[in-house]
């Protein structure tokens, strides 16, 4: 496929995108919720724009746009545009770019030939999961690995699995069996749907908010894996510090979640003969300086990767990301108050807008986050690659 964001200059790749967010993807985001589906017509649009392969390398067709890619920090800009008109959109979005760069960074050379080549010359999905019933620690799996000649046998269950009723390759955190430390068995395995043993339930995933981001439950029955979807060495995902490359993803979706409805606000006021209102003025005024902020912080905690070292780059962008959360929360309230009860109708985005950014601004743990912060500050141990 030709890649056509290749061939435009930035800037008009990003208005382009943005106009298409703000119409198309937000209706049929819309659209989806009702029908309780991924919104995947969103999904491949973004492949038609030559943007949904974003953090692969410019050497894998994709447009270098990860944090360490040869666009450092495209894909959080484009995904905050995403998510201006559709905060699930943009969420499967992050999820398939997050485990594409975990993918092609760790792989092998034939894990590359096998798994990623073919996959970026189409449409394709990936997905990363970690997530279990009951987990008390982000590194530590209750999902079992055992080897067997050629390969694993997997046991357990995963939730929250954002993308897996239409993945091609689910990234699976399980551990291996006999090693106790998870800096020992903490394994990343390539699981294909179409696997023996893998099975989804849907229908268990009911949100409040971010109801198209479909994340069910994955259950693994002795799924055999062969050795060639072990992805790293065990341990790789927490020595190579993963989760805190992906703190500014969730950053970008509440800001551009945000952000988009703050201009639907506008426009909504605007139309409504409410322009000339001071109190309208004034709120107006108070949620620009909010979102302002926010995004400052952002942008700051981008340009940290490329300046600062890891631990202090993790650290501003813990900060970015609960600022981003409290800002989408402030901003959110004052539109409640502002734009009266008629903009809750369902013909305007607002009512879904504010569900989707109460159910995924919880995602992260914002009170863990902030004590990470101050034990920092503080002098004290911490681990900046924590979210909860």
């Amino acid at each position: 496929m030709l890649n056509i964001a290749l061939s435009q200059p930035t800037s008009d790749i990003k208005a382009h995108l943005r106009e298409i967010a703000t119409s198309e993807f937000r209706a049929r985001g819309g659209e989806a919720e009702q029908q309780g589906v991924v919104p995947v017509e969103n999904l491949k649009t973004l492949h038609e724009l030559g943007l949904w392969h974003a953090s692969a390398s410019k050497a894998l067709g994709g447009l270098g746009g990860a944090l360490t890619g040869e666009d450092p920090g495209l894909f959080l800009k484009l995904l905050r545009i995403v998510c201006a008109g559709d905060s699930p959109t943009g969420h499967c979005f992050q999820l398939h770019n997050h485990a594409l760069w975990q993918l092609e960074t760790i792989s092998t050379p034939a894990q590359i030939e096998r798994f990623l080549k073919p996959n970026l010359k189409k449409f394709s999905v990936f997905a990363a999961v970690g997530s279990e019933p009951g987990r008390v620690n982000m590194y530590e799996m209750k999902t079992r690995a055992k080897k067997v000649d050629g390969g694993w046998l997997i046991n357990g269950v995963k939730n929250f699995v954002t993308n897996g009723t239409v993945a091609d390759i689910i990234i699976t955190s399980v551990a291996i069996e006999g090693a106790d430390n998870y800096f020992d068995n903490l394994q990343m395995m390539l699981i294909e749907p179409t696997m023996d043993g893998v099975s989804f339930d849907d229908d268990w995933y009911r949100p409040h908010g971010m109801r198209t981001a479909r994340s069910p439950i994955m259950k693994l029955d002795n799924v055999f894996v062969p050795d060639i979807h072990a992805l790293g060495e065990p341990g790789a995902f927490a020595r190579q510090r993963w989760q805190g490359r992906f703190h500014l993803g969730f950053a970008a979706n509440y800001l551009g979640g945000i952000e988009g409805l703050y201009d639907w606000f506008l426009g909504y006021m605007r139309d409504r003969k409410k322009a000339g209102d001071p109190v309208v003025q004034l709120r107006a005024g108070e949620m620009k300086i909010a979102l302002d902020a926010a995004a400052a912080l952002f942008e700051k905690a981008i340009d940290a990767w490329q300046h600062d070292n890891v631990v202090d780059a993790e650290l501003i962008s813990m900060s970015a990301k609960s600022g981003a959360g409290r800002a989408a929360f402030t901003v959110a309230q004052s539109i409640l108050y502002t734009a009266g009860a008629t903009a809750q109708f369902e013909e305007h985005p607002l009512g879904r807008s504010i569900r989707n950014l109460e159910t995924h601004v919880v995602h992260a743990g914002h009170d863990r986050t902030a004590q990470i912060l101050g034990q920092a500050g503080l002098g004290a141990a911490f681990d900046s690659t924590l979210q909860r």
